[in-house]
């Protein structure tokens, strides 16, 4: 529940009366009188949450994308779900809910700086609402727009494949050398497209490559076919060719990853 995560992080907790609220259920809040019937499971929203003083805790606007919640990873049943589920594209909630409900309701674990009859408080817009299809069409537009982002941020002096949409960049080259080979001792280091480290080969235990092996993902494979004994590179590759659509418990699904990677000799 990653997202889930990110938005319950740093929301304030405080007491309040309740008389200014309309409620449903165990949800107090104040909207407008739009109503959505249409059931789309993928939300993206924005939340921020203040203090009585108006000092901001959190505000997602600041993150540079939204946040997404999957209404199938909630309790569907909890009242606040069921608000959000009728709040359309483009309306916002103002609402406060019991800690202990908010926390149940998106399947997440109460703080333990928290007591159960603590409220939340916080303003949440509704971005977008988006079928399944709709979801996929966007996760693959943000993906390939973050990729044109560091492309062009980073200037390297690279190519991009056509085929596979890998963009890399040759540090070292070999021109006496031949691609061609059965197997070879490589190392590497997968990175997040911020830096943060995936993983890495460790210097004295280089990572056997062997091109038949389709169980190494596909970025690592077209990379080591670029090259000949001695040779390195750098690359982004998008997600169709690292970690998929559903990533794994380190890295997020549809999420480009950056590839350094060394050639260090042929094995025969």
């Amino acid at each position: 529940m990653r997202y889930s995560r990110l938005l319950i992080i740093g929301i304030l907790v405080i007491s309040c009366g309740e008389n200014t609220f309309q409620n449903q259920g165990n949800v107090f809040f104040k909207k407008g009188q739009s109503v959505c019937t249409e059931i789309k499971n993928h939300w993206l929203l924005d939340i921020k949450a203040q203090n009585f003083e108006d000092s901001i805790y959190l505000d997602t606007r600041q993150l540079g994308r939204k946040i997404e919640i999957h209404r199938l990873n909630t309790d569907t049943t909890s009242a606040f779900i069921q608000l959000l589920g009728s709040t359309c594209k483009g309306d916002s909630i103002y609402f406060k809910i019991r800690a202990y409900d908010f926390y149940t309701a998106l399947k997440g674990t109460l703080p333990t700086y928290l007591n159960d009859s603590d409220y939340v408080f916080a303003t949440l817009w509704m971005r977008d609402k988006l079928g399944d299809l709709e979801h996929i069409a966007y996760k693959k537009a943000f993906e390939s727009n973050q990729i044109d982002k560091f492309i062009n941020n980073q200037r390297w002096n690279g190519i991009r494949d056509s085929s596979t949409l890998i963009y890399y960049e040759k540090l070292k080259s070999n021109i006496n050398q031949s691609p061609k080979y059965s197997k070879a001792k490589i190392k590497y280091v997968l990175k997040k497209i911020n830096g943060q480290v995936i993983y890495y080969t460790k210097s004295d235990d280089p990572f056997i490559f062997d091109p038949s092996d389709e169980g190494v993902i596909g970025g690592i494979r077209f990379l080591a076919s670029k090259l000949s004994e001695g040779e390195s590179l750098r690359a982004i590759v998008p997600s169709d060719f690292a970690y998929g659509d559903s990533g794994n418990h380190v890295i997020s699904g549809y999420t480009p990853v950056i590839i350094e990677m060394e050639l260090l000799e042929y094995v025969l």
